[in-house]
């Protein structure tokens, strides 16, 4: 197991490193390239664009740590009673 990694965090999240809710389920399945595995900047930009999220601070980080903030923000509007659209999915409160 890395440093980073410790024995709460693993028993939480387990070796994904996710909460593994709908929302992670939803980011991975439609962020995620079929030809490569990793996460594509393009739908990245899409979902947060359609979310009304705005991430122009983020453009000096990765996609994976992009994809990770995009999460967060879209689980806290979730939770503030908004409409959160990833792909075809829609999830409300």
């Amino acid at each position: 197991m890395p440093d980073f990694m410790t024995k709460q965090f693993m028993e939480k999240y387990g070796r994904s490193g996710t909460c593994s809710d709908d929302i992670a389920t939803a980011l991975s399945t439609y962020l995620t390239d079929n030809e490569t595995g990793k996460t594509d900047p393009d739908k990245v930009q899409n979902v947060a664009e359609v979310n009304n999220v705005p991430v122009s601070n983020w453009s000096h980080l990765n996609a994976g740590q992009r994809r990770m903030l995009l999460g967060n923000v879209l689980r806290g509007k979730l939770r503030r009673g908004g409409i959160v659209r990833i792909g075809e999915q829609e999830f409300k409160e």
